[in-house]
């Protein structure tokens, strides 16, 4: 989440001073003031406001805002400057980062840490220590295309194209930026080299995968599992050496898949789960040898699964217009979607067609023998329950709820759930007899 706190343009020339009043003008704008700015409290007399402190800076500020971790970013043509908000001292630094745009700063996704982007340039730093995690230059990268922090093994996984020469996928240490390893061996063809047209599209799969980001999961301590357009490829955390690779089963042979996600199992530790479009897949994780003859599929794309323990559940949504020809049906202006529950022994899927859905799937909240499903149809929250073990729903029609489901509890009395507000709705706890529905 970045926070913007409003800050009057008379004191964005050569100094800055942070009133309280300027945050209690943030709040109430609706803008979100964090924790260590909302500890700030100074005596004042009726009508004033006193400042806190006062920074003088040598240069007209450009922009500012402050991190989630509560560090006060400021940019000046000369430097991007952390600043303590409680105190109003420089924590940092970086002059390399002057006249920096404001939108090139964002979180890096999955953490506190910052990235900076300027051509040719891509920081990633801690903003209250200022300390460099990674800094594209050291590897002589000129795009940087993946960047994936791996909170279990506290490492930063990293993958982009130099100038010339082969694209590099390295790990770094979240704490001391040390370059664990480097490999520009992820986007070698390890399929047997095809003649003629064949030959010609290899090729082009090859350039594509080098250019897209990668899905990245952190499979147990020694092992991170990746997917390229090219298919699986498992590294070794330690090395960064390949030590399996697997190509998906698509519904067109040859045709790279085009929504993918991984999933870690939870009680099959041996394994990794795989969706691509409307199929999953399960994959050892010591061979990359598929675990199901045929992979398990919905109508729809699948964008996550659910492992309970009488299945897996697939969660689909709307295929964008023209993919997977013949799943995608309209009524009323609302796109139909189909669920369905794997067996974890053979993939096999309970129903004998996906259960059809109005609407996306967007959750399943386990609750004994049963889940409660979220549906999103048209902008609009509804949900059902889902027997797993027959894979049937118990209502013939959605109930819509207000908000966005957040907890959900079944009983021989009914079902019970709260909700959480949305922008437009305020949240509800209701119980729902599902007898009458």
């Amino acid at each position: 989440m970045t926070v913007q706190p409003t800050i009057p343009s008379h004191l964005l020339r050569t100094g800055l001073t942070l009133c309280l009043s300027a945050l209690l003008t943030a709040a109430a704008q609706g803008q979100t003031v964090t924790s260590a700015a909302a500890r700030v409290a100074v005596p004042a007399a009726p009508g004033k406001a006193n400042p806190v402190w006062t920074l003088k800076l040598k240069q007209d500020i450009r922009w500012q805002q402050v991190t989630p971790a509560g560090t006060l970013l400021i940019s000046t043509d000369e430097a991007l400057t952390g600043i303590d908000i409680d105190r109003g001292q420089v924590l940092w630094e970086k002059p390399e980062l002057g006249g920096l745009p404001q939108d090139s700063l964002r979180i890096v996704q999955g953490s506190i840490l910052m990235e900076a982007a300027r051509p040719g340039l891509l920081l990633i730093f801690d903003p209250v220590t200022g300390s460099v995690v990674f800094d594209s230059r050291r590897l002589e990268l000129a795009d940087v295309i993946t960047r994936r922090v791996l909170p279990q093994t506290g490492t930063l996984l990293v993958h982009g194209r130099r100038q010339a020469g082969p694209p590099v996928v390295a790990l770094f240490d979240l704490v001391s930026g040390d370059q664990r390893w480097a490999s520009e061996s992820l986007f070698v063809q390890t399929e047997p080299k095809k003649k003629g047209l064949g030959g010609l599209m290899q090729g082009l799969v090859q350039k594509v995968s080098e250019a897209t980001a990668l899905e990245v999961l952190q499979a147990g301590p020694d092992m991170i599992v990746v997917h390229t357009l090219m298919g699986l490829r498992a590294l070794d955390a330690r090395t960064g050496e390949i030590r399996w690779s697997a190509a998906l089963p698509t519904a067109r042979p040859g045709n790279p898949a085009k929504h993918v996600r991984l999933y870690p199992s939870i009680d099959k530790k041996e394994r990794i789960y795989v969706s691509f479009d409307d199929r999953l897949m399960a994959y050892r994780l010591s061979d990359g040898k598929a675990l199901w003859t045929q992979p398990a599929t919905v109508n729809g794309w699948i964008h996550d699964i659910v492992q309970h323990p009488a299945g897996i559940i697939i969660l689909p949504e709307a295929a964008p217009a023209g993919e997977l020809s013949g799943s995608r049906t309209v009524s009323n202006g609302v796109v139909q979607t189909g669920l369905n529950v794997a067996r974890y022994e053979d993939g096999k899927t309970i129903a004998a067609k996906p259960v059809k859905m109005r609407g996306n799937v967007t959750d399943a909240l386990v609750t004994g023998e049963s889940a409660v499903l979220a549906v999103d149809a048209d902008s609009k929250t509804f949900v059902n329950v889902l027997d797993v073990a027959t894979a049937t729903l118990r209502l013939k029609k959605d109930v819509k709820i207000k908000g966005q489901l957040d907890y959900a509890e079944l009983s021989r009395s009914g079902l019970l759930y709260v909700t959480r507000p949305d922008a437009t709705t305020n949240g509800e706890v209701n119980f729902t007899d599902l007898n009458t529905c």
